[in-house]
């Protein structure tokens, strides 16, 4: 859902040094304008015994004043035997009828916003029929759920529903439980204006000064994704030759004539995006249909199922929402606390496109900048356990950047071939596909294609708070190389984080990754190593969620200072072991000073300074090395 604040990582920003910053806004944002709807998730029409499974939307919106009218055609089919049905409406909406079988029957509308209709008479189990609701009024506009705003284009009327503010507008099923088979959205509008909603345009009628926008969608879709936009918008299309089936899919932009311009220059990064997202995670889905953007006035982004709203064309934003095509639309959270499955999806299917498509140094900076985040406070749990409350909900450092960067470490862990497999196994699964999902649905699947129990790797970083921090204190002797690693947690939640570590030895002259396990707070790794190691790096490519500090232990007997290497043709690397550098200085062979260096701050022990000795003649020299108490000569041959 995302729309709203949410906008999320959709909601994109412009520059690649400002891409962290972008992203972080629309997902503010988009938490800000979900906080802005109703507070409350109460899965009000789950279970009444019948499933959607087709739902006709007939409305003309009044674009001077937002005044709504029309009715919606349901077909359903009992799943139990029942004589009445519940709806979400808003009392702010007057229903004139509810016609059932050709006749008008009788109905509540209480102040709980139930619309509770007694069928007058009680139908069996796996019956079809279906009923009519008329209604008409001006629904509450305090919020993004139906919202109308002015352009420097005119007037715009455009729905964001995500959580729950389906029912501020149209009667419906707010609910994670059923979706509806097949959709048809009709909206009369004046004939200056143009409508964007969801799936196909099959035909625009025209009567008179007025024009009717008649949508038809034919893939499952949750309520809240159900959408439409009405403004004087420009319309053209890019297209992206999909991979996984060679056809060539649509992308229809509806766009306010003033940013046309801008507009143009951006969607195309689209059609690249599309043939990625399709590569990694299979065909998009919903490819007989068409995929689409639509401008409108809130900040940020929002999801709806083939027709994405946006606040502008931001490269994030425009990868965010699109991800949610596959993680969101055609799969959808089961339930709230498992909104992750959503949204952290889709955050890191945005940080993937910088994986694949930009620079590695970006790349690195925006997960160097959501490790930051995420790493600035010390709880917080990816599943939401407040679903109350829109705010938490929609918390950005955790259900957004923790969220997605538990899915960067999990591929570390498990590998690419694992991480991807899975991600495609999770999306094509025919009990899954088009339905809810939970969080064990995607554990399982990456179960199946690591060979790992992933339970505690779920418990750990999804479910409970936190993150570890390591210490890790390392020595060399001879060829031996050791590192003693100690574990702590930022939150009591967890005893244990096992992923693995990736350190980085460095050489003199050359480097090793390697990898650490931790099964206990507290474990040694040793390895041999035919080479002399200067330092350590924990994590170079920055794949986990953690804290470290990194010390080196001096052996027994050694030298407080070690140069390498020796011989040497270019630089030469002064370990301070146990000694604090004030100043070296080297002399040749009789007795001159041909290169010295005096610091202002001492250089303390732990460090390794580096000399370049490229200057310098081959032949013999004294390197003198001082402390404040100390002194210390060695001998260096350099050729």
């Amino acid at each position: 859902m995302k729309i709203f604040a949410m906008f999320l990582i959709c909601l994109c920003l412009y520059s690649v040094s400002m891409a962290q910053p972008d992203i972080e806004s629309l997902a503010k944002s988009e938490m800000k304008n979900y906080t802005a709807l109703q507070k409350y998730n109460q899965k009000r029409t789950s279970g009444d015994g019948v499933n959607i499974i087709y739902a006709a939307l007939i409305f003309e919106p009044n674009m001077v004043n937002a005044y709504l009218k029309g009715f919606v055609n349901y077909h359903f089919l009992t799943t139990a035997f029942t004589n009445q049905i519940n709806f979400d409406l808003r009392k702010d909406l007057t229903v004139d009828s509810v016609i059932f079988r050709n006749n008008k029957i009788a109905f509540t509308h209480n102040n709980s916003h139930i619309l509770n209709i007694q069928l007058n008479t009680t139908l069996n189990n796996n019956i079809t029929d279906s009923l009519k609701i008329f209604y008409q009024g001006t629904p509450d506009l305090s919020t993004r759920a139906y919202s109308i705003n002015t352009t420097a284009s005119g007037k715009i009327i455009a729905t964001l529903s995500e959580p729950y503010g389906a029912h501020y507008w149209w009667p419906c099923r707010e609910n994670l439980s059923d979706k509806i088979d097949s959709l048809d959205i009709s909206i009369t509008v004046d004939t200056a204006f143009k409508v964007a909603s969801n799936g196909v345009l099959k035909n625009i009628s025209i009567n008179g000064s007025k024009h009717t926008f008649n949508w038809q969608h034919r893939y499952p879709i949750v309520t809240y994704l159900v959408a439409f936009a009405a403004a004087k918008y420009v319309v053209y299309s890019d297209y992206a030759l999909l991979g996984s089936t060679n056809k060539t899919l649509e992308i229809q932009n509806y766009v306010f004539p003033f940013s046309e311009t801008d507009a143009r220059s951006k969607t195309p990064a689209t059609v690249q995006i599309m043939q990625l997202f399709d590569s990694l995670f299979g065909t998009y889905p919903f490819d007989k249909e068409k995929y689409g953007h639509a401008q409108f006035t809130w900040g940020g982004g929002m999801e709806h199922q083939t027709m994405s709203f946006m606040v502008n064309y931001n490269y994030d934003l425009i990868a965010h929402e699109l991800a949610h095509q596959w993680f969101g639309d055609k799969l959808t959270c089961g339930t709230w606390q498992d909104l992750w499955l959503n949204e952290s999806f889709a955050t890191y299917s945005n940080l993937i496109c910088y994986d694949f498509l930009k620079p590695n140094n970006e790349w690195q900076t925006l997960l160097q900048n959501f490790k930051r985040d995420v790493l600035s406070l010390p709880n917080g749990s990816v599943m939401s356990k407040d679903t109350t409350e829109n705010g938490p909900l929609f918390e950005y450092r955790t259900t957004y950047q923790k969220g997605a960067m538990v899915l960067h470490q999990l591929r570390w862990l498990i590998g690419d071939n694992a991480f991807f497999t899975g991600v495609r196994n999770y999306l094509k699964d025919q009990k899954l596909a088009y339905k809810f999902v939970r969080a064990n649905d995607l554990k399982w699947h990456f179960e199946q294609t690591s060979g790992r129990n992933l339970t505690d790797y779920f418990n750990d970083w999804i479910t409970n708070e936190g993150y570890p921090e390591y210490k890790l204190i390392w020595q060399q002797k001879g060829i031996n190389v050791s590192i003693d690693v100690k574990q702590t947690q930022s939150h009591p939640s967890v005893e244990l984080y096992n992923v693995d570590l990736p350190i980085l030895l460095r050489g003199f002259t050359k480097d090793t990754l390697i990898r650490i396990p931790i099964n206990s707070v507290i474990s040694n790794y040793t390895i041999n190593l035919p080479f002399k190691i200067k330092e350590l790096t924990f994590d170079p490519d920055n794949w986990l969620l953690a804290k470290h500090t990194i010390l080196f232990k001096i052996p027994e007997n050694l030298e407080a200072i070690t140069v390498n290497p020796n011989p040497v043709a270019d630089n030469l690397f002064i370990t301070l072991n146990s000694f604090d550098l004030q100043n070296w200085e080297i002399i040749d062979a009789t007795g001159k000073s041909v290169l010295s260096k005096t610091y202002s701050s001492k250089i303390l022990s732990g460090n390794i300074e580096t000399i370049n000795c490229t200057i310098l003649a081959n032949g013999v020299y004294s390197l003198v090395l001082k402390s404040n108490i100390q002194t210390i000569t060695k001998k260096i041959i350099i050729y």
